[in-house]
């Protein structure tokens, strides 16, 4: 394992990188692993977007009261799983799986 990398959860590393991130921007250890549990998973641009809307605080309000403050918090990983940077941003409309990108014809 290269030392660049440190564990949140079991099997999930976070680069240095999206460690001075998260520093920078607020954003807790405990914060990234309830995105990773309860956020949507989207594929795109060759990543995971894991994130945090208002369907995810309502659908999951009784189980984990602390998502109401974390709208638009999204973590982005490579596809094996290590965290590559962590935002915040409540617009979702950003990211586009590639299955579903514009595609114009003239």
């Amino acid at each position: 394992m290269s030392s660049d990398l440190t564990s949140v959860l079991e099997g999930i590393y976070i680069t240095k990188h999206a460690e001075v991130r998260m520093n920078k921007r607020g954003i807790t250890r405990q914060m990234i692993e309830l995105v990773l549990m309860f956020g949507r998973k989207i594929y795109a641009r060759g990543v995971v977007f894991y994130v945090i809307g208002k369907k995810e605080i309502q659908r999951f309000h009784d189980k984990e009261a602390g998502l109401k403050n974390m709208e638009g918090i999204q973590v982005l990983t490579s596809v094996d799983g290590v965290i590559i940077t962590t935002y915040r941003n409540r617009d979702l409309r950003a990211i586009r799986p590639e299955s579903h990108k514009h595609r114009h014809s003239h």
